[in-house]
């Protein structure tokens, strides 16, 4: 959500003649309405409730904001010295207002400047004039509203992300989800972060982390929030353009790519833009022109169709593409060794006669064939250097810049054996997502029957040394099912009613039942994993019968493990007991949402519920496993609860539509 900060007096101000004017009437009325109307989240510094200094606060949230609404009504210093400051920072979405049938002028400063007037008798009657005012800001396409930009071009807009970025236990946070490649406690952080001051910064983290883990989708539809706030955005537009292109190759669907296309020429329109990141946007261009292209050449039925489809105006674009772009930063390898790729492919088809099908002439064909052999052996001396240049300087992370030389290698060496080293010593054995990007380019060369052989032995060789994910084996054969198990926790007192101590056995005895009647079912078809957390009651008993059974289970704690047992045992002290094992166990592994007792830091002047938190985390996981189907079974008495309980487990699985959810009914515990 696009967040506002709002300008003005506080409390009943006077012009010159001693008219007064209620700003907070103003506000509530008028500048409050407005901004939820406009679906736009924030206030003024009378809402900043942190410790501190409220003047850097003040400084900080003019500069952060989407949006800003200045009212200049009265002459008020503190009004006109905040609003010079967005001015000079900010380039645009900057709304001014004011009350008409006051003394004060206008400064001099903004005379030529809109403003937007309304009636200080009746505020509230321009509501609906003052929405369309900042839904037109939200959505201008103008350069600027500031007079300070207006008057001195090529001046650099303040980037908000250089002065404040997410709090550092948000970032270690969305790196443990990074870490555990918990795409669903991402999605849960994506939507816990809305709405707050460090929205933005904190959506790039979770993206920046879905893309690693190839949540695909999750981080389109975060960088694409981004966007939407700021289509200037570069990170995230270039991100976007990688993102399109890797989702063109799953669905083959042009209008993907052309998504890709404008997200990349959203970035080349900037006239500011460095050339580094010119030159990656250049690249990302040629790209697609490639993923065009390789689409058609993976389409066609055998080797002779293949080559034939390879020798195209697009095949030359693409190369000329890389080309400009690496000449345009020489430090970028990336685009150079590409660029000597697509050349090097040019230059075994151009003894086809398609080569010169591809040109208006023979004399522009044969012409642009030598052209093509100088350019080649341009590349081959520069692309080297870079390559090692980057790894000597640590530029970018391994392994790319080593598969590269790999790559080089591929291009350029003669001895096999020496070929295949290079890629054995580059590619970690642990990395599918490295080495599936350069097998891809090897198999383009076997499909074009292009050093062929080589890469044949290459693949096979490399395939050998690549670590199977964990339980490969076990499980190749069948799908997965994820089942979360909850319910309620034993009753103490004399008035138990949902689960009285006593009924611990008959639980135990349903819960199985039902659990090793699903195993039963399903063994030969899927591989059950269960989620649950730890409380006392169904939770450790679902663990227990999963350790019966030989089923995975994965214990989910809203906090670190000792806080936990620390909030939720009391005097059950053999239930304890029961969860250090279960907890301890190398059966199944812990997870903890929180690294402290509570909520972190970062939430914790919210009013956000940490029980309430952990079933959301549960079930964001669930649905985001990518398993072929998800279930839930609950042990409940089928009663409205609040927050945090087993009714609002039950509530999110049926919302999200494709649970099967199956109730067992906690009275049969009294029966």
């Amino acid at each position: 959500m696009a967040r506002a900060f709002v300008i003005r007096p506080f409390n009943v101000k006077k012009d010159n003649n001693g008219k007064a004017i209620n700003f907070e009437v103003v506000h509530d009325d008028l500048i409050q309405p407005a901004l939820d109307a406009a679906g736009l989240e924030g206030g003024t510094t009378g809402r900043i409730v942190e410790p501190g200094s409220i003047r850097e606060d003040m400084f900080k949230l003019i500069l952060e904001a989407d949006l800003v609404i200045a009212d200049i009504t009265v002459h008020n210093a503190n009004v006109f010295y905040e609003l010079g400051i967005r001015h000079a920072l900010r380039k645009k979405r900057t709304v001014m207002i004011r009350g008409e049938g006051f003394a004060d002028a206008t400064p001099f400063d903004l005379l030529t400047d809109r403003y937007q007037p309304y009636d200080p008798a009746s505020p509230a009657a321009s509501v609906e004039s003052l929405t369309r005012v900042l839904h037109a800001a939200m959505n201008s396409d103008r350069e600027t509203d500031s007079p300070v930009f207006a008057m001195m071009e090529g001046l650099a807009e303040a980037d908000p992300s250089h002065v404040t970025g997410a709090p550092a236990d948000f970032a270690e946070e969305v790196a443990r989800a990074k870490a555990a490649k918990a795409v669903g406690w991402l999605a849960l952080l994506a939507d816990e972060v809305r709405g707050r001051r460090f929205e933005w910064p904190g959506l790039k983290l979770i993206a920046e982390a879905q893309w690693a883990l190839e949540d695909w989708d999750g981080a389109r539809d975060n960088y694409t929030q981004i966007v939407t706030n700021d289509p200037d955005d570069i990170d995230a537009n270039l991100a976007l353009g990688n993102i399109y292109e890797r989702l063109f190759r799953q669905d083959h669907q042009s209008d993907t790519l052309i998504k890709s296309d404008q997200a990349i020429e959203r970035v080349l329109a900037r006239t500011d833009l460095a050339k580094s990141l010119r030159a990656e946007a250049e690249a990302l261009r040629a790209r697609n022109l490639k993923s065009r292209w390789r689409q058609r050449v993976e389409a066609a039925p055998d080797l002779a169709s293949s080559r034939a489809a390879a020798m195209n105006r697009e095949l030359i674009n693409a190369y000329k593409g890389y080309r400009q772009a690496y000449l345009r930063d020489l430090n970028a390898f990336y685009p150079g060794l590409t660029a000597l790729q697509m050349g090097s492919v040019l230059r075994e088809l151009s003894e086809s006669q398609e080569w010169y099908n591809a040109f208006d002439t023979d004399d522009e064909a044969d012409s642009y064939k030598q052209q093509l052999a100088r350019e080649l052996t341009t590349l081959e001396h520069l692309v080297p250097e870079a390559i090692d240049a980057d790894i000597a300087q640590g530029t970018t992370p391994a392994p790319w810049p080593e598969i590269s030389k790999a790559d080089l290698q591929f291009l350029v060496a003669e001895r096999t054996q020496r070929v295949i080293a290079a890629y054995e010593d580059a590619v970690p054995p642990d990395h599918p997502f490295a080495w599936g990007a350069a097998k891809g380019q090897l198999d383009l060369f076997m499909r074009l029957g292009i050093k062929a052989e080589l890469a044949t032995k290459i693949i096979a060789a490399i395939d050998a040394s690549q670590t199977p994910p964990p339980a490969a084996h076990a499980s190749a054969h069948r799908e997965s099912y994820l089942l979360v198990v909850g319910g309620h926790t034993i009753d103490s007192g004399p008035d138990a009613q949902r689960f009285p101590a006593q009924a611990e056995g008959k639980a135990r005895q349903l819960l199985k039942a039902q659990i090793s009647a699903l195993h039963k079912r399903l063994r030969d078809t899927h591989e059950i994993h269960v989620l649950a957390s730890g409380a006392p009651g169904a939770d450790i008993l679902a663990h227990e019968i999963c350790d019966e059974l030989g089923i995975r289970s994965t214990m989910c704690l809203p906090m670190p493990a000792n806080a936990y047992a620390g909030q939720v045992f009391g005097e059950l002290d053999q239930w304890r007991t029961r969860f250090i094992r279960l907890a301890e166990s190398d059966a199944r592994s812990v997870r903890a949402l929180s690294d402290r007792p509570g909520l972190p830091r970062w939430l914790a002047e919210s009013d956000t519920d940490p029980w309430d938190r952990g079933n959301r985390w549960v079930m964001s996981m669930a649905l985001a496993s990518r398993s072929a189907r998800t279930g839930m079974l609950v042990l409940w008495d089928k009663q409205e609860a609040g927050a945090g309980g087993t009714a609002q487990m039950v509530q999110l699985a049926r919302e999200a539509g494709n649970v099967e959810v199956q109730i067992i009914d906690s009275a049969t515990l009294t029966e």
